[in-house]
């Protein structure tokens, strides 16, 4: 119910506990069993669990716009298959509006 909710209910913005400068990966061992995924959900679920991204990251990859893409950080971070972590370097690497962030 909360994978559902999180992708397709009202809200299209990251969770508070989640947002700011963050990179995201799925943890290793994640059960995806009884969970809908295809297409371009499928195909974003095998990226984020070999390579760690940002949010501004994900939203450029096939198929993803920015809402879309918090949308399903969501839904990993409801189902407890969300790392989070704010000292990698996608975490800092680009702000939303082209400039290099400092950290």
């Amino acid at each position: 119910l909360l994978w559902d909710l999180a992708l397709r209910g009202t809200r299209g913005e990251l969770l508070p506990e989640i947002a700011g400068p963050a990179a995201y990966r799925i943890s290793p061992g994640f059960d995806f069993a009884g969970l809908r995924l295809n297409g371009s959900l499928l195909a974003a679920v095998g990226r984020l669990q070999r390579r760690t991204t940002s949010l501004k990251g994900l939203s450029d990859w096939p198929g993803f716009d920015r809402e879309r893409a918090a949308r399903l950080l969501n839904a990993l971070y409801l189902q407890a298959g969300l790392i989070v972590s704010r000292t990698h370097p996608e975490a800092s690497a680009e702000s939303w509006f082209g400039a290099r962030l400092r950290g």
